[in-house]
């Protein structure tokens, strides 16, 4: 199966970027503000079982979404309940010279982060990047075979909408600019794509539990598509890989953490 991405990755070419570590300021422990690009801290997202993959209703599905398989998460985790945006990103010591022009305020989703800068930052602050099946599961907010994190109605481009996501842009909005999922988690669909953990694979038609994906790679999977992007590539089961060594000027990350 091909690999080569199809979707839209900006890439921001020969910028040298710091990626020291020091000491991270964490998100908030409880959800905040909302819908207004402040932040929101993280969310708990329980154990539960889901189909992943394409929904047997959408004809966009790549060969890369199927088969669509159970799988189970035994463990319940937290996740941002919003993208790292730029703020935190330089409250963790961190540069952000190789932000783009529409990055005009400090509540914008942090881009151009390779994956080793966005592992990096999870790290440092007690936290790590999450799996492809823990981010398309939070990305459900507990809404099994919808196409969209919200359902299967198209997104619109406004603000405060239940299928509000930025798509077909120029630039990403602030985070938590749309309602939240199920989950209380915002932008999973849109505004920027993620990086999540899991190296490249192809799926099995076994269920599988706790999955992490292949110990080993070329590419990494990054999820949800991006403000740049038509509809088709903020469904749920849509999964782009991109080199890890790669600065994307519209691919940002959220950080996981395990529940102690």
């Amino acid at each position: 199966m091909s690999i080569v991405p199809t979707r839209r990755l900006f890439i921001l070419r020969a910028i040298a970027v710091g990626v020291g570590i020091a000491s991270i300021v964490p998100a908030p422990s409880a959800q905040g503000r909302t819908q207004s690009g402040a932040a929101a801290g993280w969310v708990r997202v329980p154990a539960g079982t889901f189909q992943m993959g394409c929904t047997p209703s959408d004809e966009r599905c790549g060969s890369d979404e199927l088969p669509r398989h159970a799988v189970t998460l035994t463990h319940a985790f937290d996740l941002m309940a919003t993208e790292v945006t730029v703020e935190a990103y330089r409250a963790g010591g961190r540069g952000t010279e190789a932000q783009p022009a529409w990055s005009t305020s400090p509540n914008r989703p942090v881009v151009a982060v390779t994956w080793t800068d966005a592992d990096a930052f999870c790290r440092a602050s007690g936290a790590r990047l999450p799996t492809e099946a823990e981010w398309e599961y939070a990305a459900r907010g507990g809404r099994d075979g919808t196409l969209f994190t919200w359902g299967d109605q198209p997104p619109t481009d406004r603000p405060g909408a239940a299928n509000g996501a930025t798509a077909e842009s120029d630039a990403a909005r602030p985070v938590g600019s749309f309602a939240a999922n199920g989950f209380g988690l915002y932008d999973m669909a849109g505004n920027v794509w993620e990086w999540t953990s899991d190296w490249a694979s192809i799926y099995g038609s076994e269920a599988e539990t706790d999955p992490t994906g292949m110990s080993s790679g070329r590419v990494k999977i990054v999820r949800g598509g991006s403000y740049g992007d038509d509809p088709s590539n903020l469904r749920l089961s849509n999964r782009t890989p991109n080199m890890p060594t790669s600065r994307n000027i519209n691919v940002g990350f959220r950080c996981a953490r395990d529940v102690k």
